[in-house]
């Protein structure tokens, strides 16, 4: 069954608008949020302004190609305008760095690398509301995906033995494993499984170094619950997404061009497939499809009928939540971006920049990432009171 507040979120869209974002703007990001903490120390009533000036300076250099409403210049009605960052909770010094995150139900995983050892990461688990954190042991994780009701681990095979790829699924609860399901796995390390999930449900893709394997698997199954076999490499660690009723993966051609499959989520029955060059990010919100390449976001419908260039700049972020897009245009600043009429309504005090990893769920942002003299630690961000 499709989240309802997914559906909800998916009702609001603008096919024809397309947004670009100038480098320039994220020196003005950086600029508004470095006046906003300034003016909040001198006076309480500054906030407010220095907040309005922030999320201005980004909307200014917005080029659009055709005329919005509202028009360019002007910071959207309803913005969620400046994101602050909470408290930070660091996690124990046994998680070395943070390689994946997912956050559901309140509650925010992350696994990472283990300090003095090769074959094990660590899994931590953190209370959204009480910032309480427990951890566990795992094997190599190479992403995560979150449910209410469901953890799904993707693991890599390790130096030992570097074809032992598997899925677990773990309780929410407490973290313990529930199932393992082996993975076809690329000896040669050159990729490493991806999964997402919803309801009951995760799909995961990995490939052997010659085909892509995408599978469906079902909470409480003891097997797979349908497989397809794609020709070509796995196009990377974060080019698997589901939306509406389709799931989308990436993966290279036999000459390396690069491909974008719209399969069913309920089957895997191929839909359509197109050329994506340079495609290395993807991600489903608001009924569409954005996918980054070396040189921007584009966003497609949902049957990928249609192509906009929606923002410029190399990202190392992308993720949806909420009715927002969000981005790093440019690097290092993060921006939220409205699907329906490209306007930057929103920027997030908090770094995008690698090693981190940031997500969206729903009207939070998470960010992890290691801090100087804090080993690694996540963070949450909201608008402003």
């Amino acid at each position: 069954m499709l989240d309802v507040e997914q559906r909800l979120r998916d009702l609001l869209t603008d096919d024809h608008l397309t947004v670009h974002v100038s480098p320039d703007a994220v020196e003005a990001v950086h600029s508004g949020v470095r006046r906003r903490r300034r003016r909040a120390r001198v006076a309480g009533s500054a906030v407010g302004v220095a907040a309005v000036v922030a999320v201005a300076a980004i909307a200014g250099p917005v080029v659009f190609n055709r005329t919005p409403s509202p028009s360019p210049g002007r910071v959207a009605s309803g913005t969620s305008g400046v994101w602050t960052p909470g408290p930070l909770t660091s996690l124990p010094s046994a998680l070395t760095t943070a390689s994946a995150m997912a956050i559901s139900g309140g509650i925010v995983w992350i696994a990472g690398p283990a300090a003095h050892t090769v074959d094990g990461d660590v899994l931590a688990r953190v209370d959204a509301s009480t910032r309480r954190v427990t951890t566990m042991t795992a094997g190599l994780v190479s992403d995560l995906a979150a449910t209410p009701r469901h953890l799904w681990a993707a693991l890599r095979g390790g130096p030992s033995d570097p074809t032992n790829c598997a899925l677990e699924l773990r309780r929410t609860t407490d973290g313990g494993i529930v199932s393992t399901y082996p993975l076809p796995c690329d000896a040669g390390g050159a990729s490493v499984p991806t999964v997402t999930a919803d309801g009951g449900h995760a799909w995961v893709a990995t490939d052997d170094g010659v085909h892509t394997y995408l599978r469906l698997y079902t909470a409480g199954a003891r097997t797979l619950t349908k497989q397809l076999v794609l020709a070509g490499r796995l196009a990377g660690p974060r080019v698997l997404a589901i939306g509406g009723s389709s799931v989308y993966v990436v993966t290279y051609t036999s000459d390396d061009g690069v491909v974008l499959h719209q399969l069913s989520r309920a089957d895997l029955t191929p839909l359509r497939t197109i050329a994506a060059p340079g495609a290395r990010l993807i991600a489903y919100g608001s009924d569409r499809l954005y996918v980054a390449d070396a040189t921007g976001v584009a966003s497609f419908p949902p049957d990928l009928g249609g192509r906009s260039d929606f923002a410029t700049g190399y990202v190392t972020t992308l993720t949806t939540g909420a009715g927002i897009v969000w981005c790093d245009p440019g690097g290092g600043a993060l921006a939220g971006l409205d699907p329906r009429t490209g306007a930057v309504t929103s920027v997030a005090e908090i770094s995008a920049d690698p090693p981190g990893i940031v997500r969206a769920d729903g009207s939070v942002l998470w960010s992890v990432r290691r801090h100087a003299g804090t080993g690694v630690g996540v963070q949450s961000a909201q608008p402003a009171p």
